[in-house]
C-alpha cells in the first residue's frame, strides 16, 4: 500500500514539475512574441500622449487630471521610468509588455484553479498568441495593466471567499484599490465581482461581512480621487460610439479573437468558430467547475452588458476598453479546447477539433497581420513623414498641424525638429484666426510644412489646407500611408522671386471693364534662372492673379506650352487652383495662387519653348481677351516673358 502511495506521488509530483515547466515557456513565449517588433509600429495618439503627459511634473498632472479621462497612477509611473529607460517607442511600450506577460501567468494561475493545469496550459498559449492581446502588451497606455490587476483580484476574490481570512481579504481590497486608480472602467471587474459575492452569499445564506468590510475600506480610500475628479466624470459625455445590443455583444466578442486584424469572408469563419467554441467551453465548463463557471460568464458578459447600457448616456462603447472582459473570453474558450481532446465521443471530438484548427489558423493569421501587414497598423507612418521632412527641410522652415495630435509632436521632436504650430490652436479658434495664424507664421518662416490632419471638433481645420493652396505657393506634396503632407512658401517670399508681368483680361464685349489681373508667374520652385523640362515629365507652373471686382462667372484657365514649331505640345486646362476655388468665389483685390503641371510631350523636341496663359468661359469656350496698357485688345491669351527650354 506504501509503495502504491508512493508511485502515485511520485507520478503527481513529475505532473506538477512538467506542469510548471511548461507554464514557464508560455511565458516565456509570450514575453518573446511581446518584445519581437516592439518598436516597429509608430506611436498611435493616445501612447504619444502618454508620453506628453508622463514628461510633465506631478503638480501639472495633477491640473491635467481635472479636465482629461485618466486616473492618476499611471502616468507618474512612467514618469519615474523615463529617467531610466528613455523616452524611446520601446522603452514606452516596455512597461505594457511586461504587464502584458504577467497577464499570461495569471490567467494560467486562475486556469490552473478553476479548470485544472491542462486548461491553464491552454489558457496561457491563447493568451500568448492572441493579436488582441498582443496589441495591447504593445501599447503604451494602461490597458495591459489593469487587466491583470482584474485577473489578480478575481483570483484573489476566489481565494477570500474559499478560506475567509483577512489577509486574502486584505490582498483583494488592495488590487481593487490599484485597479482603481488605473483605470475608470474599474467598475466593469468590482460590478462582476459583487454579483458573484451576492449569489454565493445567497447560496450560502451567509452575509458577506469580509467583503463589505474590505469594500468600504477601499471605497473610502478611492472617494478623494471621485471628489477630486466628479467634475469631469459628470460631464464627459465620450466621444467614441453607442452601438445596438447585438453590435455591442458581437463587435467586443470578434476583436477578442483577433477578428480585427481579418477581413471577410475570413473574419466571419473565425467569428462563426468563436461562437460554436463559446458555447461549447459553457458545456464543458459545467462539468467541471460550475461555480468557476458562473464566474467565468459573469466576468465575460456583464462588462459588455453595463457598458452597452452606459453607452446609452455617454458615447463610450470601444473594444479597446473592454479588454478587462477578454480573460473570461480566454477561458471559456481554453476549458473547450482543453475538453474537447478529452472527450469520449469521437464522432463529436472530430468536428470540434476542426473547428479549433480554424480558430487557431484564423488566430495565427492575424497575428501575421498585426506584425506585417501595413494595412492592420495602428498609426500612419509618422517616422517616414518626419525623417522625409528631416531631409527636405532647409534652416527657417516651420511645421504647421491641423489638429492636436501627440503623434506628431514625439516623431517632430526625433526626426524633423522644426518649430511646430498648431492651427487652428483650439476649437475656439475663428476661421479669422487661424487666418492670422497663417500669416503669422508666414511672417517668421520662409517656408511651412503641412500635415493636414482635419480635426473632428474643429471645422476650421479643413480650411487650413485650401487657404494655404490658393494664398501660397506648393513646392512639394508626398503621400504616405493614411497622411499627406505638402510644403509651401509664404506669399512674401514667392512675390519676391516670380516673374512679374502684369498683364489685365476682359470680357470681348466689354474690354473697358478689366476683371482679372495676372500679376506673374514662376516656373518649378524658382531656383534655374533658365527654366527646363523634360519630354514625358511634368512642368511645374505658378500664376498669380488678383481680381479687380467681385466675378459672377467660373471661368477656366488654360496653358499651352509652345514649341519652336509653334505646336503645343504640353497643354492644361482647369478652373483656378485645381478645380477648388472658382472664379465666382473671388473677392476684390483676392491674390490667387494657382498652380499647374503641364505634361509634356514624350516626342516634344529639343529647344526653347514658350508658354500661353488664358482663361475661358466653359460653357461657350469665349475666351477673355487680354488687354493692353493702354486698354486695347491684343488678344486672347498671353505668352509669358520667360522661355523654357528642352535640352
Amino acid at each position: 500500500m506504501n509503495a502504491v502511495t508512493g508511485i502515485t506521488k511520485s507520478k503527481r509530483a513529475i505532473t506538477r514539475h512538467l506542469a510548471f515547466t511548461l507554464m514557464v515557456a508560455i511565458v516565456l513565449l509570450a514575453f518573446g512574441l511581446r518584445a519581437y517588433r516592439l518598436d516597429h509600429q509608430e506611436l498611435r495618439g493616445d501612447e504619444a500622449a502618454t508620453w506628453v503627459y508622463s514628461i510633465r511634473s506631478f503638480a501639472e498632472m495633477l491640473q491635467f487630471y481635472k479636465t482629461h479621462a485618466h486616473p492618476p497612477l499611471y502616468y507618474p509611473l512612467m514618469h519615474l521610468w523615463f529617467p531610466l529607460a528613455g523616452t524611446s517607442e520601446y522603452a514606452l511600450r516596455f512597461p505594457p509588455l511586461v504587464n502584458g506577460t504577467i497577464l499570461v501567468a495569471l490567467l494560467m494561475a486562475l486556469g490552473a484553479r478553476w479548470f485544472g493545469w491542462r486548461a491553464a496550459a491552454v489558457v496561457g498559449l491563447l493568451a500568448t498568441i492572441s493579436p488582441y492581446q498582443i496589441y495591447f502588451a504593445q501599447d503604451a497606455r494602461s490597458y495591459t495593466l489593469a487587466t491583470w490587476l482584474g485577473v489578480a483580484s478575481t483570483l484573489a476574490l476566489w481565494q477570500a471567499l474559499k478560506h475567509s481570512s483577512w489577509r486574502t481579504w486584505a490582498i483583494y481590497g488592495v488590487l481593487i484599490l490599484v485597479l482603481a486608480y488605473t483605470h475608470y472602467y474599474f467598475f466593469l471587474i468590482v460590478f462582476f465581482q459583487a454579483v458573484f459575492v451576492l449569489w454565493n452569499a445567497w447560496q450560502r445564506r451567509r452575509m458577506p461581512w469580509h467583503y463589505l468590510a474590505v469594500g468600504t475600506a477601499a471605497g473610502l480610500a478611492y472617494l478623494p480621487w471621485l471628489i477630486y475628479a466628479w467634475g469631469f466624470l459628470m460631464w464627459y459625455r465620450g466621444n467614441i460610439d453607442s452601438p445596438d445590443f447585438i453590435s455591442a455583444i458581437v463587435r467586443p466578442l470578434l476583436a477578442f479573437g483577433g477578428g480585427q486584424f481579418l477581413i471577410p469572408p475570413l473574419t466571419w469563419v473565425n467569428a462563426g468558430a468563436i461562437a460554436f467554441l463559446l458555447v461549447w467551453g459553457g458545456i464543458a465548463a459545467w462539468h467541471v467547475n460550475r461555480r468557476a463557471l458562473y464566474l467565468t460568464l459573469l466576468y465575460l458578459f456583464v462588462p459588455i452588458w453595463i457598458v452597452f447600457l452606459v453607452s446609452r448616456f455617454k458615447e463610450i462603447f470601444s473594444e479597446r476598453y473592454l479588454v478587462l472582459a477578454s480573460p473570461g473570453f480566454l477561458l471559456l474558450l481554453a476549458v473547450g479546447i482543453e475538453r474537447a481532446f478529452r472527450h469520449h465521443n469521437t464522432r463529436l471530438r472530430t468536428p470540434v477539433a476542426l473547428l479549433i484548427l480554424v480558430f487557431l489558423g484564423c488566430t495565427v493569421y492575424a497575428a501575421h497581420n498585426y506584425y506585417h501587414n501595413p494595412t492592420f497598423a495602428k498609426s500612419p507612418p509618422w517616422r517616414d513623414v518626419m525623417n522625409y521632412i528631416q531631409r527636405k527641410s532647409q534652416p527657417g522652415d516651420a511645421l504647421i498641424y491641423t489638429a492636436a495630435l501627440p503623434e506628431i509632436i514625439y516623431y517632430n521632436e526625433r526626426a524633423a525638429q522644426l518649430p511646430a504650430y498648431l492651427i487652428p490652436y483650439d476649437v475656439n479658434t475663428t476661421e479669422q484666426g487661424a487666418r492670422d495664424a497663417l500669416q503669422a507664421t508666414f511672417a517668421q518662416h520662409p517656408r511651412a510644412w503641412l500635415v493636414p490632419i482635419p480635426a473632428p471638433d474643429a471645422p476650421v481645420s479643413r480650411l487650413v489646407e485650401p487657404w494655404l493652396e490658393r494664398y501660397s505657393a506648393r513646392l512639394d506634396a508626398v503621400f504616405f500611408r493614411a497622411v499627406h503632407i505638402g510644403l509651401y512658401e509664404s506669399p512674401e517670399r514667392f512675390l519676391r522671386t516670380m516673374i512679374s508681368q502684369s498683364v489685365d483680361f476682359a470680357e470681348v464685349d466689354a474690354p473697358q471693364d478689366r476683371l482679372i489681373r495676372l500679376e506673374g508667374f514662376r516656373f518649378g520652385k524658382g531656383d534655374k534662372a533658365l527654366p527646363t523640362t523634360v519630354p514625358g515629365k511634368k512642368l511645374v507652373l505658378t500664376l498669380v492673379w488678383k481680381a479687380y471686382t467681385p466675378l459672377t462667372t467660373d471661368y477656366t484657365v488654360f496653358t499651352h506650352l509652345i514649341g519652336p514649331d509653334d505646336q503645343i505640345w504640353g497643354q492644361w486646362d482647369n478652373p483656378p487652383v485645381r478645380g477648388t476655388y472658382p472664379t465666382s468665389r473671388w473677392a476684390a483685390g483676392e491674390r490667387v495662387f494657382d498652380q499647374y503641371a503641364i505634361p509634356v510631350d514624350a516626342q516634344a523636341p529639343r529647344g526653347d519653348y514658350y508658354v500661353l496663359v488664358g482663361l475661358y468661359e466653359p460653357t461657350s469656350g469665349r475666351r477673355l481677351v487680354v488687354l493692353g496698357e493702354s486698354g486695347q485688345v491684343e488678344g486672347d491669351a498671353v505668352r509669358l516673358n520667360q522661355p523654357v527650354t528642352i535640352p
